[in-house]
C-alpha cells in the first residue's frame, strides 16, 4: 500500500526533532513559558487521572547549586558531570508518591503516571524552543534531601532547563554519552513490531 507523502505534524517534528541538550546559553526562561510548562504538567496528571505525580520547577540560584551537586553524587550521578558546570537557568524535577498510586500485581503505577507526564512536559519545552535533558542518572537521596523531599516522595527524573546555543558543538560529555549510551541502544526493528497488520 502506498501512503502519500504529507507534511509532519508538529508533534511529529517535535518528536523527531527533540534532542537531549547538555549545553545552554545565558538565557532567561521566561515566566510565560514555565507557566505552560506547569500547565502542561497540570493537564497532563489530570487527563491521566494521576494522583502521583508533581513536579517542582528549581530557579533559585542556591538550590540550584545544592541541585546540581546533589544530581552528581553517588554513583549513578557520575555519569552526568557536565551539571556541575551547566548554565541551564533552571531545573525540571519530576516526582512521584507510589503512596498516592495504584498497585498493580508488583508494579507501581506511580513511575509510568510520572513519566507520561515528564514525557508531556519535554515535548512542550522542545515545541517552545527550550533545550531538556531527562536524566536518570543522580544520587535520589541526596536531590530529596536538596529539595526537602518527604520520605514518601520517589524522584523519578531531573532535567535542566534553558535554551540551547543555535550551533551545539560536541564536547566530551557528549562523546561520553555518545559511547556509554548509543552503542547500548536497541535495534528499532526490536522495539516496536505490528500485530496482525490490517
Amino acid at each position: 500500500m502506498n501512503v502519500p507523502d504529507r507534511k509532519l505534524s508538529t508533534l511529529m517534528e517535535v518528536i523527531k526533532t527533540r534532542r537531549s541538550v547538555r549545553k545552554y546559553i545565558d538565557a532567561d526562561v521566561s515566566p510565560e513559558e514555565i507557566e505552560i510548562l506547569c500547565s502542561v504538567a497540570r493537564e497532563g496528571a489530570r487527563a491521566l487521572g494521576a494522583t502521583s505525580p508533581f513536579f517542582l520547577f528549581v530557579f533559585d540560584p542556591a538550590v540550584k547549586r545544592r541541585l546540581s551537586r546533589a544530581i552528581f553524587s553517588g554513583w549513578f550521578g557520575k555519569v552526568n558531570p557536565w551539571i556541575l558546570i551547566t548554565r541551564a537557568p533552571g531545573f525540571i524535577v519530576a516526582c512521584g508518591r507510589p503512596d498516592r498510586a495504584a498497585l498493580v500485581g508488583d508494579k507501581y503505577l506511580y513511575l509510568a503516571e510520572t513519566s507520561m507526564v515528564m514525557e508531556l512536559v519535554v515535548l512542550a519545552a522542545a515545541e517552545m524552543g527550550l533545550g531538556t535533558c531527562w536524566l536518570g542518572g543522580f544520587g535520589e537521596q541526596a536531590v530529596k534531601q536538596a529539595l526537602g523531599l518527604d520520605e514518601h516522595t520517589r524522584v523519578v527524573a531531573v532535567s535542566p532547563l534553558g535554551r540551547p546555543p543555535k550551533k551545539i558543538q560536541s564536547g566530551w560529555w557528549d562523546y561520553m554519552a555518545k559511547n556509554l549510551v548509543s552503542k547500548r541502544r536497541v535495534d528499532l526493528g526490536k522495539i516496536v513490531s505490528v500485530v496482525n497488520r490490517p
